[in-house]
């Protein structure tokens, strides 16, 4: 065992030996960067502020810059059922070059598949030098990386090396060339092999059964917790990224709008199917994709382009749901679709246009109304889903953050609420909520009434006003 250590310790020194890195240090001046990040984490009904430092690269001549964005993901920031949200909100961003150089920037948005984050420089009136990334017609086991870490920042010079290798293909779920040696604190770092070319980004595999595919938002247990499966995000997925990088508030997946499960072995057998693997469709969201499709419940999808669907249990669901998530919206799909008619089985290929997914809660506009300490928020699709409820029955906004003690919070307001109507005046959206409450206040009135729906049941709140 000695022996095997000692021998893999030699390697790493002979291969560090291979890379100039005083070359690559000066190299990788022109485009690293710092990224301090002022960070509001709501939990509930508790509210903090904290500093995140990330190294950052920029990867546009117009100041467009990634990094580690995987803490700002929010699937879904409110889960009413649980009665509580989650939500990371990013504040200002500072920008600093590793000669000293200052900028502002704002954010731009989070990539939910990779986690890579993207914000861009502003009124620096200037062109950057970005980094330029090759692609890379097939990687091997063996190949050789190195990177670079960003040290605690009372440590001068800022950076440290290490290196690592390609250690695995993967090819399920998706293509992914493993690496070895590199660790979660250098994700989203650049990765240059021998000839100091950069390859791509460090980024993490995910298990798609368990993230991003419900949408719960909740964090996993810690008996959950694996060590990450860290490889290459190569230069040809990355080019998309930063051609048109993700932005927060707007819709960047398409979806086809069905409930499903997987064709499991038992089931395939039970239908006569020789093989298991595919999409049971068990509920078409009525003006979909699926359902312009003309997909019924019952029906198979067996196919999409002629690619077989290899879903044959309930926890690879996730994996057929990202991969239409990432086909892109617009983009036409046909569908291989067995269809059970009676005894027999019918096969069909439909074609149908992907649409932009529903917006999620963390999208959806609000507003902050200060006097009562408490934010509501649009309606979205999967309001209507957790509360159990047809589509588009319901009115109203989703209050989705009240202040501990607050004069909403002391009144009876819970997470969750639907605001129906404010006084006399009937709410549809958040536009409604503010008009009425800034006439509302306009007025200072010793009273406001609203009309709540409130999972299956109407009650009215009086909130009793204490204006400055």
């Amino acid at each position: 065992m000695a022996v095997v250590v000692l021998l893999s310790v030699l390697s790493r020194g002979v291969v560090a030996q291979s890379f100039e890195f005083d070359q690559l240090y000066n190299q990788i001046c022109d485009y690293t960067v710092t990224v301090k990040i002022q960070v509001e984490l709501s939990f509930g009904t508790q509210t903090s502020e904290h500093e995140e430092r990330l190294m950052g690269t920029i990867v546009s001549p117009e100041g467009l810059i990634v990094f580690d964005g995987s803490f700002l993901i929010e699937e879904s920031p409110f889960v009413p059922s649980a009665g509580f949200s989650f939500r990371t909100t990013p504040g200002r961003i500072e920008v600093i070059t590793l000669a000293g150089d200052k900028y502002d920037a704002e954010f731009v948005g989070v990539d939910r598949y990779t986690g890579f984050g993207f914000a861009k420089i502003y009124g620096a009136n200037i062109e950057f030098k970005p980094v330029e990334f090759i692609p890379v017609k097939k990687f091997e086991v063996g190949d050789w990386f190195a990177t670079y870490a960003l040290l605690p920042e009372f440590v001068d010079p800022p950076l440290a090396a290490d290196i690592g290798m390609v250690s695995n293909l993967i090819t399920a779920p998706e293509d992914f060339p493993l690496t070895v040696g590199f660790n979660a604190l250098e994700f989203a770092s650049v990765l240059y092999n021998e000839e100091l070319k950069a390859v791509g980004l460090l980024g993490e595999l995910t298990d798609p059964g368990r993230s991003g595919g419900n949408g719960s938002g909740m964090m996993e247990s810690f008996g959950q917790m694996e060590m990450p499966l860290l490889g290459v995000i190569t230069a040809e997925r990355l080019e998309v990224l930063i051609a048109n990088p993700p932005r927060r508030g707007k819709v960047d997946r398409s979806w086809l709008g069905i409930t499903m499960q997987s064709l499991t072995v038992d089931i395939a057998e039970f239908l006569g199917l020789d093989d298991p693997g595919g999409i049971i469709v068990n509920e078409v969201m009525p003006g979909s994709p699926a359902a312009n499709a003309g997909l019924q419940i019952g029906d198979i999808i067996h196919a999409v382009d002629g690619v077989r669907v290899e879903v044959d249990r309930d926890d690879q669901l996730a994996v057929f749901q990202r991969r239409v998530s990432a086909m892109g919206i617009g983009t036409t799909a046909e569908l291989t679709v067995i269809r059970p008619v009676g005894e027999q089985l019918d096969t069909l290929r439909l074609l149908t246009l992907l649409k932009a997914a529903p917006m999620a809660a963390s999208d959806a506009d609000r507003f902050e109304y200060e006097p009562f300490e408490m934010t509501a928020r649009n309606l979205v699709f999967s309001d209507f889903l957790n509360y159990n409820v047809e589509q588009n029955s319901l009115e109203g906004v989703v209050v989705s953050e009240l202040k501990p003690g607050g004069l909403a919070n002391i009144s009876g307001f819970r997470l969750g609420d639907v605001i129906q109507r404010i006084n006399d005046q009937m709410v549809i959206g958040v536009d409604d909520f503010s008009s009425s409450l800034t006439a509302i206040e306009s007025e200072r009135p010793s009273e406001v009434v609203f009309f709540v729906w409130r999972f299956g049941k109407t009650l009215f709140i009086n909130v009793r006003t204490d204006w400055p």
